[in-house]
């Protein structure tokens, strides 16, 4: 038998020692079958102690030519079943009370070298066999694992590339509106300036983490809302709904700010008298919804096409698969409801 440190050390040895001990009382019952020996108890005693004595012989050459030339290894393989079979069969005889004077008998003594070279090839050979199996098994995994550990990498660097394109589109139309009220209204445009610089400061390294919480997330989007409320005036209103149980929940960062930015610029700022956005969060059958609602201009083909949200989309997918969804419908009597659903638990 082909018994390596490798079968010895793990969790296989028991299982290896099992098909022996079964594997030799093949041979016992086969030996009995053509009427070799002495009965079936004493094929049974001579068979174990051979089937293990090849075993402790080969391993031994394993053991001490581990490095050896393919060659060598099977010339030390063949010298380790002839010697295990000897081995084994004076301890056998030993054990079943058999005078080992039998073994001195030219013909019995072939004959006995004969099976147990036989049948020790044999058992060589399947636990060689099992053995590559395992071999190709764990190569597999290891490959599988190389595989999703690179998949991995490769999303995280998308989220990292969409997550880029997000911050800009945010960056640009802030200073725009900042520039704008300078040249219309200094005082607000200072007061603007003065909100942005403040929320950058606390929120421009939590943007660029890969994880949030969604208490985090929610202060990030009032300072941002505060933003445009000094352009807005009083044609903005907005509501932050978060439970404190759910505050701490971990949440990808810039998710549900495009859907804010969203909502003012195709459903708020095109009305004469603004709106409202409510933002709320609910937890309910192991689902985080997150709704932005906003009493706008209602659903437009714009807001289905624009580039933030193209880019939920695409995180929800690379984070929670299928798991994950982004839903717009209308919000009775008017404006835009969109939900992103993920579960919950999940980073």
């Amino acid at each position: 038998m082909k018994c390596t440190i490798e079968n010895i050390t793990n969790k296989s040895a028991i299982k290896t020692l099992f098909y022996t001990f079964l594997f030799n009382t093949l041979i016992a019952t086969f030996l009995t079958g053509i009427k070799f020996g002495g009965g079936f108890l004493i094929n049974f005693i001579i068979s174990q102690c051979i089937g293990l004595s090849i075993c402790t012989w080969v391993l031994i050459a394993h053991l001490f030519f581990e490095n050896a030339a393919p060659a060598l290894k099977a010339v030390l393989v063949a010298a380790a079943l002839i010697i295990g079979t000897l081995c084994g069969a004076f301890l056998g005889s030993y054990l079943s009370g058999l005078s080992s004077s039998i073994l001195f008998e030219k013909h019995s003594l072939l004959q006995l070298l004969l099976l147990g070279v036989m049948f020790g090839s044999i058992i060589t050979y399947f636990f060689s066999s099992r053995e590559q199996i395992a071999e190709s098994q764990a190569q597999i995994q290891e490959e599988k694992i190389k595989r999703l550990t690179s998949e991995k990498k490769a999303a995280e660097a998308n989220l990292r590339l969409l997550q880029a394109q997000i911050e800009p589109h945010f960056l640009f139309n802030t200073l725009s509106n900042v520039l704008s009220l300078l040249d219309t209204n200094p005082q607000k445009g200072k007061s603007m300036l003065v909100d942005f610089i403040q929320y950058l400061r606390a929120s421009l390294l939590k943007i660029r983490e890969d994880k949030a919480t969604l208490g985090q997330e929610m202060e990030m989007i009032r300072a941002y809302l505060s933003i445009f409320k000094v352009r807005m005036g009083d044609r903005l209103h907005y509501k932050i709904d978060l439970p404190n149980d759910i505050k701490a929940i971990p949440f990808p960062p810039m998710l549900i700010q495009p859907l804010v930015e969203n909502a003012i610029k195709h459903g708020l700022e095109p009305k004469v008298d603004g709106g409202e956005i409510l933002i709320r969060a609910i937890k309910k059958d192991g689902i985080l919804h997150l709704e932005v609602v906003d009493t706008g201009m209602g659903f437009k083909a714009e807001r289905e096409s624009g580039m933030g949200l193209s880019n939920i989309r695409a995180r929800l997918q690379s984070i929670y698969g299928e798991s994950g969804c982004l839903i717009l419908e209308e919000n009775q009597p008017h404006g835009l409801k969109a939900t992103i659903e993920v579960p919950h638990g999940k980073p």
